[in-house]
């Protein structure tokens, strides 16, 4: 069943919050294409962002564009990538406003991991993408999903912020009620992060916002680069 075959990863915690019916029914609109297609990431680790971040633990929703489509990048977390790896370019810009906000020097890995374990739901507006071809699986069914998850985490009683970054993530602003946060900015690529996404200051603004909920502040610590050139070093990524 095709509904299956799309969403049989998927968190239970995530499929009872989202509606099974719900996903079923967008299950039935995408393109067989999202389950026949070799794509990035792994088809193991498409749902990564939600096996790390529970409903009910959800803080703070990140949304990009689509995932990374090189070899090895993508992994199931928007933006992030393995500790091994360099991080690409719109990463390496993540890293050094997140540098420039908090005042901190360190050098930190690519992997965000340690956000989405703090609440922080790292998502693109679409979970899949062909190998070597950037926005190769928009409008084939991921949209619904991830409009899906935008509205019940904003309809939910709890105070979320939603950091939407470049214009396909932007796009969700409608579906966000005005009991939440919203912290909209360019997307972090190199193409866009000078009008807008630099200076935006997102970390900083979330833990403002969280501040004037009465709540407690997000811990944006990241692991940092002890191999490489980074190795025994701190210093700016710029």
């Amino acid at each position: 069943m095709q509904s299956e075959g799309i969403f049989s990863d998927l968190p239970g915690a995530w499929r009872t919050f989202l509606g099974t019916t719900e996903l079923d029914t967008i299950a039935m609109t995408c393109s067989e294409r999202l389950s026949t297609e070799m794509s990035y990431p792994p088809r193991g680790q498409r749902f990564r962002a939600f096996e790390l971040c529970a409903p009910d633990s959800c803080r703070v929703v990140i949304v990009g564009q689509d995932p990374y489509h090189g070899p090895g990048q993508a992994t199931g977390l928007a933006f992030s990538v393995n500790q091994s790896m360099k991080p690409p370019p719109s990463l390496r810009n993540i890293l050094q406003e997140w540098q420039v906000d908090l005042g901190i020097s360190a050098i930190p890995t690519g992997d965000l991991t340690a956000w989405a374990q703090q609440g922080v739901l790292l998502i693109n507006r679409v979970l899949t993408v062909l190998p070597g071809v950037a926005g190769s699986h928009r409008n084939l069914g991921w949209e619904y999903f991830t409009d899906l998850i935008i509205k019940r985490l904003s309809d939910d009683s709890v105070f979320r912020i939603f950091c939407l970054w470049g214009n396909d993530a932007r796009q969700l602003t409608s579906l966000i009620s005005a009991d939440n946060g919203v912290i909209e900015a360019a997307h972090p690529s190199p193409l866009s992060a000078h009008r807008g996404f630099f200076g935006s200051k997102p970390f900083s603004s979330v833990n403002r916002l969280l501040r004037e909920q009465g709540l407690s502040d997000l811990d944006w610590s990241l692991p940092l680069n002890l191999s490489g050139d980074g190795k025994g070093h701190t210093g700016q990524l710029f």
